[in-house]
Formats: structure tokens, sequence, C-alpha cells
């Protein structure tokens, strides 16, 4: 019992230091900008910390090391595509969007591209935004009741009551304290994060050293080969999908536009792309090799709590927890941040034309969006159970109609309105591509037509890769037409 108390009662200090953190920030926020921007005046160790907290969630903890667990060495290289898309975000994207003072997705393809594009973005970042908010809040319960199942009978009621303890959490000191709320809280939690994960690896390799002799018993050859015996084809593919699945999300786009400067933008948001792709996998990889010697038939799912459990040390228990608890709590309020930023700026202010009068409308606004999109999130997380189920619908549609625009954005020099309609056919055809293929994919079609084993293969790919691989055909393809028949001979042919 006195163990469990020790480990509870870090848990519970750490959640209280959080809240507390998070909410006296609120004396901080004088108007809107302060409240979804943090006033633009964030440096780089602040960016750098909020934006590896934000994406190092449950899927970059929990279900990276169950994913390793279970391909070996495949997963940590692929998984190094969840942060360097960082790197080019950083050096390239991010600048121009805290050059033009931006708050969204959407308001950078309004300055970009125009109002139809704009639109469609709105949808798409609604969508994005305000269920990757109910899934963290259920992956906030989900931590709790896999990683300490024996505390209840009752899972099913654990898990509701701390979806609902951890989403009020979130949305308190989010609604209070704004982006500055998010991004001082991000800092301690990035720092637990890193320093439970480091905590964890120091005990486990010395173990992994000398049980080394038993690891030809205990581990498949496959787990230490580059492709994990699935091909290379899967490798490259599944790569593409980590690298495409979240690149210029809503969340890590509020993050471009609140730096101090374009300076210290770059350097926050490259550097921890570059930062956590060399160290986070690695970490994870060895992580997993001690459940996989440990525990050889295990669900993946249990490779971290059987870990934990093995280490047996309240101590070390209670900072893995919080931390884990907390990078799914970053990932949520960022989200909840960034909706709220959608719901402000794209939907309010620009579509139907609200406009603060001086009395501090906007920010009241913002508060209220925040609180109301939090709670519907904790109603969403508590009864809906297939909610990874719509975030995987959501990745494929985002990937495919933002990555190939905001590239070409970044890199191509042209503003016209032909470039213009040129965007959104390419939007279209993805989403609408995308969409067809992924019904396809899921649909088990495949294996029981009669396809030869290399066209199976291809149309095993990843929803999100074919959806990027048609935006940039499309494109091309319009661009070239667009070159050889120019508009003018196509409506005056030469007879």
């Amino acid at each position: 019992m006195s163990e469990r108390l020790i480990l509870w009662g870090i848990v519970i200090a750490y959640m209280v230091f959080i809240f507390l953190k998070g909410v006296s920030k609120a004396r901080k926020i004088g108007d809107a900008d302060d409240f979804l921007v943090a006033g633009r005046s964030v440096g780089w160790f602040f960016l750098f910390c909020t934006m590896g907290a934000t994406v190092i969630g449950g899927g970059c903890s929990i279900g990276a090391i169950a994913k390793t667990y279970e391909w070996g060495i495949l997963m940590l290289l692929v998984s190094t595509g969840w942060y360097l898309h960082f790197i080019f975000s950083g050096l390239f994207v991010a600048p121009r969007f805290r050059d033009a003072e931006l708050y969204t997705v959407a308001g950078y393809f309004g300055h970009r591209f125009g109002e139809r594009c704009r639109f469609i973005v709105l949808i798409l970042s609604l969508l994005f935004s305000v269920f990757i908010v109910a899934a963290q809040m259920a992956a906030f319960g989900s931590v709790l009741t896999a990683i300490l199942p024996d505390f209840a009978a009752d899972t099913a009621n654990v898990l509701r009551l701390a979806i609902l303890v951890g989403g009020l959490m979130v949305v308190i000191y989010s609604t209070a304290g704004g982006l500055f709320a998010v991004i001082h809280t991000d800092v301690y939690q990035f720092i637990i994060l890193l320093a439970g994960f480091a905590i964890t690896l120091v005990f486990c390799i010395p173990d992994i050293v000398t049980s080394w002799s038993t690891v030809r018993d205990t581990v498949k050859p496959e787990f230490f080969m580059l492709e994990g015996g699935k091909g290379w084809i899967f490798l490259i593919t599944t790569f593409l999908t980590f690298l495409f699945g979240e690149t210029f999300a809503p969340g890590y786009a509020t993050r471009y536009c609140v730096g101090r400067n374009i300076r210290e933008t770059k350097k926050g948001i490259a550097g921890v792309g570059f930062f956590l792709a060399i160290f986070f996998p690695v970490v994870l990889f060895f992580i997993a090799l001690y459940a996989r010697i440990h525990f050889p038939e295990i669900e993946p799912q249990l490779a971290l709590p059987s870990v934990i459990r093995q280490l047996n040390n309240p101590v070390i228990g209670g900072v893995i927890i919080g931390a884990l608890l907390m990078a799914v709590m970053s990932s949520a309020d960022s989200a909840l941040n960034s909706s709220t930023a959608i719901f402000v700026k794209d939907l309010f202010e620009h579509q139907l034309g609200w406009e603060d009068q001086g009395d501090g409308r906007m920010l009241k606004l913002a508060r209220i969006c925040s609180a109301s999109l939090g709670l519907a999130s904790i109603v969403v997380a508590i009864i809906w159970s297939d909610i990874i189920g719509l975030l995987l619908f959501t990745y494929h549609l985002w990937a495919p109609a933002i990555i190939v625009p905001i590239v070409v954005g970044v890199f191509y020099g042209e503003r016209s309105r032909q470039l213009n309609s040129h965007i959104m056919i390419a939007m279209l055809a993805a989403i609408g591509g995308t969409l067809a293929y992924r019904f396809t994919f899921y649909s088990g079609w495949v294996d029981t037509a009669g396809f030869g084993k290399v066209l199976k293969k291809i149309l095993t790919i990843d929803p999100a890769v074919v959806g990027v691989i048609i935006s940039l055909l499309v494109f091309t393809i319009i661009r070239v037409f667009s070159r050889v028949f120019p508009e003018d001979r196509r409506n005056n042919p030469t007879p």
C-alpha cells in the first residue's frame, strides 16, 4: 500500500502543479492575440519544448513502444517521420506563417490561394482539431487504465472518471490562460517526459546487456532487420505515412505563428525536430527490446506497462505515469488551443464578420469557444468507442489536401487566379481520390480480387501516401497542360 501511495502521490502532485501553473497565466491575457498566439512573443526554448510536448502524445509513447515491440528496428526507422517534418517546417514553412502574422492553416491558404481554398481547409481543420482533442482526452483515461488496471475492479467507470478529471483540468487551465498557459505547462511536461523515459532507459540497459545471451531464444531475427521482414515497400510507404500524417497539422501551425521573430521560430521548431529524430526513437527501441526479452508473449500494447511493473520502483513508476499523462494532456491542450483559433479567426471573424469593438468581445468569445469545445470533446471521448477510426479518417483527408499546396506556396513565387484554381482542383481531386482508395483499402476487396502480388502490394499503400501522390500528379498535369495549351489558345484555336 505504501508503494502505491508514493506512486499516486507523485502523479497527483505533478498534475496539481501543472494545473496551478496553467491557471496562473490568466493574468497575462489582455486580448485575443495573447490568448490565441501568446502575443507572438515566444522564445526558441519555449517553442522547442511546446512542439516536442505536443507531438509526443499517447500515440508517440505507448503506441510507439507497442509497435516497436512488434516491428523492432523497422518502427525505429519509420517513426522518425513524426519528427523530420519539423525540420522542414521550421526552416521553410514556419517563417512564412510568422512573417505574415497568421493564426491558422486556413488563414495561410486564404493569404496564399484565395477564399475558396481557405474554406475547404477551414472544414478540414475543424474536423481534424475537434476530434484530436477528444482522442487525446480518451487517451488520458486509457493511460491510467492500461498501466494500472489492478487499481479498480470496474475499468469502464475508471476510464470515464479519468477522462472527466483529465479533460476538465485541460479545459480549465487552457480556457483561463490560453496559449500562454499551454506553452508554459508544455515546458514542464516535455522535461518530465524526457526525464521519465531516460530514467527508464537507464534501468533497462544494464539488464539488456546481461540478458543478451537469451536474445536469440526470445527475440525473432526480424526484430533486428531494417525492413522487419515486411519488405522495403512497406518500410518506405509506412515512413511516408508517418511523415505525412500530421505534417502542418493545426496544433503545429499555431506554433509557427507565435515566435518572437523568424530566427527564434526557426531555431525552436527545426531544433526540436532534429533532437527528437535522433533521441526519441532510440530510447523507445531499447525499452521495447527490454519488454521483448522479458515478456516475449504479451500483447504489444502492454509492453510499456509491463516494463514499469517489472522495474518495481514506485518513484520511477510515478515519474513515468506522470510523464505519459502529461504528454497526452499536452497534445490535448495544444489541439484545443488550435481549434479555438480556427473557430475564432477563421469562422467567426473571417466568415461571419465578427469584430472586437474594444470591449474584449473576441477574447470572451475565445474563452467561450475553448470551454465549449473542451466540454464537447470530453463528452465525445466518454461515449464514442471508435474515435481512433475517425482520427484515421481525418489524417487520410488532411495530408492529401494540405501538403502539396503548402509546399507549392512556400517555394513557388507565382500568385494568380489560375494558380489558385489549380490548387483547389488538386485539393478536391486528392480528397475524392483518397476517399475512393480508402474504401478499397479497408473493404478487404483487394484480398479477394484476383490481382498479382505486385499489384496487391501497391493497393495496400496507406491512403495518406496515395492521396499526396494524387495531389502532386493532378497539380503537375494541370500546370503542364496550362503551359502547353494556354487559355487564350484554348478559347481562340488557330484556324
